[in-house]
């Protein structure tokens, strides 16, 4: 080889490594600060397209939300996908896992192009689907433990870890079938399953970054299609702008003719500097965006404590409430871990929750804090709507006042509202016995297959109730209004209970009591009409055999 050919070459290599050594270490510490910031972006667009698809778009309830897709969105607008390249926590273990392979000189799997560019439209099927079924529609759900990327959160925070093989075992499963991919194919995830990357990538479309590469000059090596992990065909174009770039320039310093550049409006930039300081400005603005909005909140929640004390002032037109007066303390877990509140009880009326203590991952935490406590304050229940991309940390919250508050009905009602409560069940004692007491003993229900409805948080709850020699030996769920969280934490619990009682006294599941008792009522209707029917002539649209 040419001894001038030669030195340009290792010139080439050394700024080749020099790059990749910035990126590495800025994807390190973003690996370190963000580890879910790609999941944070994905759950805001969901929550913000929600909101405003119901035109229920609240400023203060969906800031958190739109402090992270604007800390990301307009850069990626202008400049592209460089937070898929420099900052996302999956793609930097997926480049990590292609270091390892190439350490340890096994090939990468590879590809064809036809098949790659298929392959590719995967994740914008996957994208289209949840913005019609999952976020407008509502009509489909993952179910708890089936999501790959609940697992990597477990994972990349190192609590916890028995959910691994527990609460998400599948998506554990999932999650390292996809790892498995990603060290044989580079950026695996990236470039066909990742939802967020299909966001970006929409969003990168027009922007004004190009990487420029006339072809004129080029000595058809393909070496900038060799070295981009998102396997773009550069070698077929003199410009390129595609979706599919995560602008980690790869193909600029891995081009031995200086023939590959990045142009923004027409000047040559550094890729390295550009990169540093994309990811630095995302991060920043993310971080700077938090904290203004806890600050907001805090604020906020202060304003719903003055509000509820002023609202629990004794006065002749205002009963006692449900609580009595004291400080409890309750605990439930999170995602991460244990949540610890204080909740002050005034007037029998909740006044104040205090977070004593948690494990959960700051973002999630903060981003629901606020607005489930002061839910919870303002309905006087545990029963309020979980924040859209912080489901785990809301739900802990809510079991933790329901820890706290657990037991502490009020006793303090007045002589008359006792003695009205005690004739009130008497009566309703006395009715049930004539028709289909709830208690009724065992073997007593007429055999066949009934229908009953109670009433929830949010509506109606019908069930089905088979009868088999005289024993409640199953229950079904026909259908139902509650919120999905809810309905189902106190669902199998409450029928478990009722068929091995034989009897729809059982005790709600705490933090969810309404729809325990829901489930309750629709199951003693069905019985009270097996009951009315002993022979099991149920007027039609009732029930059958």
């Amino acid at each position: 080889m040419d001894p001038k050919r030669k030195n340009k070459l290792k010139r080439k290599m050394r700024q080749f490594k020099k790059i990749n050594f910035v990126r590495r270490i800025v994807q390190l510490v973003c690996f370190l600060l963000l580890p879910g910031f790609f999941i944070q972006i994905y759950s805001s667009t969901k929550a913000l397209v929600m909101v405003l698809v119901a035109e229920s778009f609240s400023l203060q309830a969906n800031s958190f939300d739109l402090v992270v897709v604007l800390s990301v969105y307009p850069l990626t607008l202008l400049f592209g996908r460089f937070f898929c390249g420099w900052i996302c926590a999956m793609g930097s273990l997926g480049d990590l896992l292609t270091s390892i392979r190439n350490g340890l000189k096994i090939k990468e799997h590879q590809i064809g192009e036809s098949t790659d560019s298929k392959l590719k439209l995967v994740k914008y099927i996957l994208l289209l689907f949840s913005i019609i079924f999952v976020w407008v529609l509502q009509i489909v759900a993952i179910p708890q433990g089936f999501n790959p990327l609940d697992a990597f959160g477990v994972l990349v925070s190192m609590e916890n870890l028995d959910l691994l093989f527990s609460t998400f075992l599948i998506a554990t499963v999932l999650l390292i079938g996809i790892l498995v991919a990603s060290f044989f194919v580079p950026r695996f995830f990236c470039r066909y399953l990742c939802p967020t990357g299909a966001i970006l990538s929409l969003i990168s479309l027009p922007r004004m970054l190009t990487i420029k590469k006339p072809r004129e000059n080029c000595r058809n090596c393909s070496l900038c299609t060799q070295n981009c992990p998102m396997s773009i065909p550069l070698y077929k174009t003199d410009k390129s702008r595609s979706g599919e770039c995560i602008e980690c320039g790869q193909c600029v310093t891995g081009c031995p003719m200086k023939n590959c550049n990045m142009q923004f409006l027409g000047m040559e930039l550094n890729s390295k500097t550009l990169g540093a300081v994309a990811a630095t400005s995302i991060v920043g603005l993310n971080y700077l965006g938090t904290i203004s909005v806890s600050a907001m909140d805090f604020e906020s929640a202060q304003a719903t404590t003055t509000i509820a004390e002023a609202a629990t002032q004794p006065s002749t037109e205002t009963s006692t409430g449900q609580y009595q007066d004291g400080t409890y303390e309750g605990s439930a877990r999170g995602f991460k871990g244990l949540i610890t509140v204080s909740v002050t009880v005034e007037n029998g009326l909740i006044t104040a929750i205090e977070d004593v203590s948690n494990d959960d991952t700051p973002s999630f935490f903060e981003r629901c804090w606020s607005m489930v406590t002061g839910d919870i304050i303002g309905a006087q229940s545990t029963e309020v709507d979980a924040v859209t991309g912080a489901t785990f940390s809301s739900v802990g919250i809510m079991d933790a006042v329901a820890d706290a508050l657990s037991g502490q009905t009020a006793t303090t009602s007045t002589a008359s509202e006792s003695t009205e409560a005690d004739a009130s069940t008497e009566s309703a004692a006395s009715s049930s016995e004539e028709s289909a007491p709830s208690s009724v003993a065992a073997g007593q229900y007429a055999d066949g297959v009934y229908t009953g409805s109670g009433t929830g948080f949010r509506g109606e709850t019908v069930v089905e109730v088979t009868v088999q020699n005289g024993l409640i030996t199953d229950i079904t769920e026909t259908s139902k209004q509650d919120d999905d969280q809810f309905f189902y934490r106190a669902w199998t619990t409450v029928i478990e209970e009722i068929i091995t009682a034989q009897s729809v006294e059982v005790d709600a599941v705490s933090g969810a009591t309404f729809s325990s008792n829901s489930i309750m009522e629709a199951v003693s209707d069905a019985l009270g009409l097996a009951f009315e029917n002993p022979n099991s002539s149920l007027p039609s649209g009732h029930g059958g055999h």
